[in-house]
């Protein structure tokens, strides 16, 4: 097989695992948050950051670096948020080029109509199969991948 001159089985089936756990999460977190709740995964996790946000207001682009989307898509996420009323964006009052978001009431209770969906589709799909000896090492493992990419650049 081609792809075993570049990765080791080893190294596949981590790769390909991690595909597929992404993948199947994703989707399950999909299916029900937006049949459940009418409300992407996106959106909820948006809001579980802007939410917890220190002060209560987070900036465009500290939004889309906690949840892993380009700039110009998280600015596109909190106007699309801002017109469901969840959300209100304004300019930072300490930087004019910068936007913050804050949850709204509205987006508030929307999130905790859709959190404990969101959270027990992530216990079923990534927490409940594993033993807390395997859960404690898969965070070391997040935590080494983190330090990895921090300490790279």
């Amino acid at each position: 097989m081609v792809v075993r001159a570049f990765l080791s089985e080893e190294e596949e089936g981590a790769w390909r695992g991690l595909l597929e756990t992404h993948a199947t999460l994703v989707s399950a977190l999909d299916a029900r948050l937006l049949a459940e709740h009418n409300m992407p995964p996106g959106s909820v996790e948006a809001l579980i950051q802007i939410a917890h946000a220190e002060g209560g207001a987070i900036s465009v682009s500290e939004l889309a670096e906690r949840i892993g989307l380009s700039p110009s898509r998280a600015s596109r996420l909190a106007i699309d948020l801002e017109r469901q009323g969840l959300v209100k964006r304004e300019r930072s009052s300490s930087d004019s080029r910068s936007t913050e978001v804050a949850a709204t009431d509205a987006g508030r209770a929307r999130l905790l109509e859709a959190a404990p969906t969101f959270f027990e589709v992530i216990r079923e799909r990534l927490v409940d199969p594993l033993d807390e000896r395997e859960l404690r090492q898969l965070g070391r493992i997040w935590q080494r991948l983190r330090a990895a990419r921090v300490g790279s650049g």
